[in-house]
């Protein structure tokens, strides 16, 4: 039975903290940010759920749920996001990655004011542990953290980074190997506005892009075709409207069966980075996970921060956007569908119950070995020391002293 267990928490930068992430698991890391001064001291709290990219595919499903669990029932009104990509993490990142959470009162936001506010509170709560602090920390944080478990949970939708392409190989021609253009014209007409294709499922084959069904009818249909014992990937286009803004967004998935049996054998440790790099461009990036995930109302609630891209935030569309909580619901989705259909642009050839469609991938990283798809342990592994989830959690929210980072992880 998989459990949650911390086996590693400091009180020392996050940047520390980052390099204690493993490739090989699911993970979460919360950490404490103490920004301000004088009377204006205050704690900034971020998770981040990381999930390596070299996690076994059965291991990375139990992962990702019992994580989320534990993160609903422990860490409640906590903002975070889900990540695959390690290199990506820094404390810079991380606050600008979550700068809602950053801005002062004033709407003001200031990345060398928080990194100095930062060292200096970190500092002072360093000594604060040194001298013997600890434990009044816990008896504080304990009656907050009461009264944080009893708010509303507030998550934010995971907003993982595409992997990084790994270093470049030599490959065979293109000529070598017939590419379908049926495949071809099924991915073009899922990326057109307008295309009569929205959503495209494919096998998880590391060399050879194989669609396994598309359709017209968007996620309704699309959950259709994901069984249980299947490990797929796929792609699908959603839009919403404001009534004055359309817009949409690509979205690359991931589907893990909730009867999926362990994969095993070295043609399956590259298959992951493969699919991605085959599948880019894609705006965002969510993981399906059993069938409580196979529905609308989760797919539309994992997809809802694809809107929110650099580019919006520039032009000053995403903030209104996002925070109209009409926007985001399956009956706009539902009214976005029916519009693109009437000025849907029609494929070819009309998709059938189940396409088998083929064409070559050429990835990077296919030297990736099997170790990839197990767990990692060395010899400094800290596998034998196991510290209180409770006393941990208690220690990273104390408002003074106690920890600035934790992470979790299941085994």
């Amino acid at each position: 039975m998989p459990k949650v267990v911390c086996l590693w928490r400091g009180s020392d930068e996050i940047d520390n903290a980052i390099e204690h992430l493993d490739e090989a698991k699911v993970q979460l890391l919360y950490s404490k940010f103490p920004v301000g001064s004088g009377t204006f001291k205050r704690n900034k709290f971020i998770y981040v759920q990381y999930i390596g990219p070299k996690c076994g595919i059965v291991k990375r499903g139990q992962g990702i749920n019992e994580i989320t669990n534990f993160t609903t029932n422990n860490i409640r009104g906590v903002p975070g996001f889900s990540t695959t990509d390690k290199a990506s993490l820094s404390f810079e990142s991380l606050v600008r990655h979550m700068r809602d959470t950053f801005v002062t009162d004033s709407g003001d936001f200031s990345m060398e004011q928080i990194r100095e506010e930062y060292r200096e509170r970190l500092a002072a709560e360093q000594k604060m542990m040194h001298q013997g602090r600890e434990q009044a920390a816990v008896v504080a944080a304990t009656a907050k953290r009461a009264r944080r478990n009893t708010a509303p949970s507030v998550r934010v939708a995971p907003k993982p980074v595409p992997p990084p392409a790994p270093a470049p190989k030599e490959e065979p021609p293109l000529s070598s190997v017939q590419v379908l253009e049926q495949t071809n014209r099924v991915m073009a007409s899922l990326r057109q506005d307008n295309g009569s294709v929205n959503w495209a499922v494919f096998e998880s084959h590391p060399q050879t892009l194989t669609v396994r069904a598309y359709g017209r009818q968007g996620i309704f249909e699309m959950v259709k075709n994901l069984p249980d014992d299947a490990w797929l990937f796929g792609l699908f286009r959603i839009s919403f409207s404001d009534g004055e803004v359309h817009q949409r967004r690509i979205i690359f998935f991931q589907w893990i069966g909730s009867n999926l049996k362990a994969v095993r054998g070295d043609g399956h440790a590259g298959v992951y980075p493969a699919m991605a790099k085959a599948l880019f461009p894609f705006h965002y990036e969510i993981y399906l996970v059993g069938r409580q995930d196979l529905n609308p109302k989760a797919i539309i609630a994992k997809s809802k921060s694809a809107f929110r891209t650099p580019e919006d935030r520039r032009s000053g569309v995403a903030r209104d956007f996002m925070m109209d909580s009409t926007v985001f619901t399956e009956e706009n989705y539902r009214q976005s569908l029916v519009h693109e259909q009437a000025h849907a642009e029609a494929l070819e050839e009309r998709p059938k119950k189940a396409h088998r469609l083929t064409m070559p991938i050429i990835p990077d990283g296919m030297e990736q070995s099997a170790a990839a798809l197990g767990p990692t342990s060395t010899a400094n592994s800290p596998a034998a020391q196991s510290f209180s989830i409770p006393e941990t959690i208690d220690l990273v929210q104390a408002n003074e002293g106690g920890l600035m980072w934790a992470i979790f992880e299941v085994q």
